[in-house]
């Protein structure tokens, strides 16, 4: 059986995809409001993006992204009502899903959702790393290892039954490696505020130098943490937005160094967004049923995401991967982007939308 790796179209050296747009090599290409439109920069980055990965032996990545969003998952209920969604390549250093507001970054943000904004209020905890420690580069081991020592942290001193956590591997400095990690997490037991005491504040900082030190054999005085919260839904999901966010920009990527970018490559199939506590993985759902609160409400209320035929409320069923060219265009209608959906859901749904736009 073969088992190689498609190559994409940059299988040799030089070749380009014949797009009309500038090589991001040029200074022109070096300043962000370069004279195009939306899709062509997208198309240009996502030509740089293969290109790059191409030229350095990444294979199967340059194919993955260069065919990213061509492929539907096709989704049928008992009843036969359809459901056929994009599918991505889920590659973070790709131009489509490592860009803010990306579906990849949409999913993480109403997954998230379910799990924390049922909390009155938010804490949000900023652990940075030291700079000698970004430039090294730090094994996957190592970020894990911090991340649990950040939530050792995170549990001595507040009350909160759980924490998600998430690296962001760039700051506001172009071209460097910045790794900070952030941590949101429901603070329960207060008096409606957030407000945490400057002792504490300080005290979480001096554990933090304390690890870092010992971890990396430092002898810092300081390290830099950062807090805040949030107490209204809207400001619960822009923070949720925010550190789900990408780990590097769409544009960002490409102002790093090639052994930066190696290393963020060196990265993929990591699972960076961990939860702990009883809102981790194997426990959230229980804990939050046992609260009178609904697990997967924001996922249900996705159309990407949700399993539940909107018409006859049965499950869907995966049926298989469909390519774009072959999508039976005939017997089916656009619900966004990547969502396309039989004729009776969408004159069912479209009638829906139509009844509660007149209610209101």
């Amino acid at each position: 059986m073969n088992t190689a790796v498609p190559q994409p179209v940059l299988d040799t050296p030089g070749q380009e995809i014949p797009l009309d747009l500038p090589s991001l090599c040029t200074p022109l290409a070096q300043v962000l409001d370069f004279d195009c439109n939306n899709f062509q920069r997208m198309a240009l980055y996502k030509q740089e993006t293969v290109r790059w990965l191409a030229n350095n032996s990444f294979w199967k990545e340059a194919y993955k992204v260069e065919h990213c969003g061509e492929s539907f998952i096709h989704l049928k209920c008992n009843l036969g009502h359809e459901k056929y969604v994009r599918l991505y390549c889920k590659c973070e250093f790709c131009p489509t899903c490592g860009d803010d507001g990306s579906r990849e970054h949409k999913k993480r943000t109403a997954r998230a959702r379910d799990r924390l904004t049922w909390a009155p209020i938010i804490g949000y905890l900023i652990f940075t790393l030291p700079g000698t420690v970004s430039e090294n580069r730090p094994s996957v081991q190592t970020l894990k290892d911090m991340q649990k020592e950040a939530n050792d942290i995170l549990k001595r001193n507040f009350n909160a039954p759980g924490s998600m956590s998430r690296y962001h591997l760039m700051g506001k400095a172009v071209g460097k490696l910045h790794i900070h990690l952030n941590i949101l997490f429901p603070l329960l037991g207060t008096n409606g505020l957030g407000k945490v005491a400057p002792e504490k504040l300080e005290k979480i900082r001096k554990e933090w130098t304390f690890v870092v030190n010992k971890y990396f054999r430092l002898s810092l005085k300081n390290t830099d943490i950062f807090y805040s919260f949030a107490a209204t839904d809207k400001k619960k999901y822009h923070k949720i937005k925010y550190v789900l966010r990408p780990i590097t920009g769409t544009f960002e990527f490409y102002t790093l160094s090639n052994e930066d970018k190696k290393y963020i490559l060196s990265l993929r199939g990591w699972h960076n967004t961990r939860w702990f506590g009883k809102l981790s993985n194997n426990s959230y759902k229980k804990y939050l049923l046992s609260k009178g609160i609904d697990p997967a409400r924001h996922q249900d209320e996705d159309p990407y995401l949700s399993h539940v035929c909107p018409v006859c409320e049965g499950r869907y069923r995966y049926q298989g991967i469909v390519s774009q060219k072959d999508l039976p265009r005939g017997r089916l209608r656009w619900l966004e982007n990547d969502i396309l959906i039989d004729l009776e859901t969408y004159a069912y749904l479209k009638e829906h939308i139509d009844d509660n736009a007149q209610e209101g």
